[in-house]
């Protein structure tokens, strides 16, 4: 999850163009590399709205879904059949938005430009 994080906050960077000020100030993980044609600019910053506005409508759900679980908690016996079922549809729904996030930018990018956004990705989820 952080990766898209910093990848929201990069593109959004980007569109004040300071990610492509000049080379010798680049911010860590940038998308500078990825030489990005203006309309491809466009596209990633509407699929990024896109991106936020799923995200936001998941992390209300998800804290009614981790309220469930803290009183399925505070229930006199621990019910880990709908502990797993209420967790695995919190990760589900994290894992579909990323998905289609990801699914969209595969239309936006070449086929060199995905392969300099793969080392990003693996970058980001390190951290």
């Amino acid at each position: 999850m952080k990766w898209i994080a910093i990848f929201v906050t990069l593109i959004f960077l980007s569109s004040t163009n300071s990610v492509y000020a000049d080379d010798d100030h680049r911010f860590p993980m940038d998308l500078h590399d990825l030489g990005l044609t203006k309309q491809q600019h466009r596209s990633l910053e509407e699929a990024m709205k896109e991106y936020q506005y799923a995200y936001r409508r998941y992390h209300h759900q998800s804290e009614r879904t981790r309220e469930d679980l803290n009183a399925l908690f505070l229930n006199a016996s621990f019910d880990s059949e709908t502990f797993r079922a209420k967790s695995l549809e919190m990760q589900k729904g994290s894992i579909e938005i990323r998905a289609r996030l990801l699914e969209r930018i595969h239309t936006i990018l070449t086929p060199e430009q995905k392969r300099r956004f793969i080392r990003h990705l693996e970058e980001w989820e390190i951290e």
